[in-house]
């Protein structure tokens, strides 16, 4: 039986975005329910966690539920707004995390990701978000469950272009749907449809702006539609709608679903995401 579409969210417009990482590695990861997690050890304790890679989170955070296992001090609150749900957000000192010898982004907040165990069956215990790719060549081999990082991922991005555009601190790329003008859609690893698109309506108010995370649960409106990302076309892609913005300047989500047909090489340095023909 097929699952109702489900995407994850996550917007938090803050400045933690540098870290100490290498410029090349793999980290295996697990493709589960849609989503990419993958293990990793957090200092100092060094016990096992598993994180959800979301190029569409501002920054990356961890599971409030287990910054209270781990006896993380938390600090001061902070009001996130939700779509359709809020959630709790706490300020903590910074961690740090490596998967294998992989550096990952250090963890700034603690924040509440229970609906997290709705989407997906593997515990999440943290999310690595937009940061994590900042100043490197990420290849995203969906075939072979694998994350490469630096020399090996650069030389392998033969493919189809698509230029990134940055808007509200995420990364954007061009997607048309039936025939359209191509528009700015967010490059979401968080989101384990294919893809979520904004056909805007008046009567529709905006979100208010500031810090938020979300889940958004659209079994309702959706429809086949024909995808075009360059000169690629992808028909029938069931195609989640919706009657006003995610996120101001934003088309949608371009998610896993769809991403998952494609070895994914993003590439920070030169503004562009590599879409290849799988492996064989």
């Amino acid at each position: 039986m097929s699952k109702p579409p489900f995407v994850l969210l996550l917007f938090l417009s803050l400045a933690f975005s540098a870290f100490a990482g290498v410029e090349s590695g793999e980290i295996p990861f697990h493709f589960t329910d849609g989503f990419i997690c993958f293990e990793a050890r957090v200092t100092p304790t060094g016990e096992p966690l598993y994180f959800l890679l979301d190029s569409g989170a501002g920054v990356s955070v961890l599971n409030l539920k287990t910054a209270r296992r781990l006896k993380v001090k938390l600090g001061a609150a902070e009001s996130v707004r939700g779509v359709g749900s809020q959630a709790s957000a706490f300020h903590i000192e910074p961690l740090r995390s490596a998967a294998g010898a992989v550096a990952l982004p250090v963890l700034p907040l603690a924040v509440d990701l229970s609906m997290a165990d709705e989407l997906c069956t593997r515990p999440i215990d943290g999310l690595v978000g937009v940061d994590f790719f900042r100043d490197r060549v990420v290849q995203i081999d969906y075939a072979r469950h694998c994350l490469r990082l630096g020399g090996s991922a650069a030389a392998g991005s033969a493919g189809e272009r698509l230029p990134v555009k940055f808007q509200n601190g995420i990364m954007c790329v061009p997607v048309g749907v039936n025939d359209s003008q191509p528009r700015w859609t967010r490059f979401d690893t968080g989101c384990n449809d294919a893809l979520h698109w904004v056909i805007p309506r008046p009567q529709e108010r905006k979100w208010r702006a500031g810090v938020s995370i979300g889940f958004v649960t659209n079994l309702n409106d959706t429809a086949l539609m024909s995808v075009t990302l360059g000169s690629q076309s992808v028909n029938q892609v069931k195609t989640a709608l919706h009657g006003r913005a995610l996120f101001d300047g934003e088309a949608g989500l371009l998610g896993n679903e769809l991403l998952s047909r494609f070895t994914v090489t993003v590439d920070w340095p030169n503004r562009q995401v590599v879409l290849a023909e799988p492996a064989k």
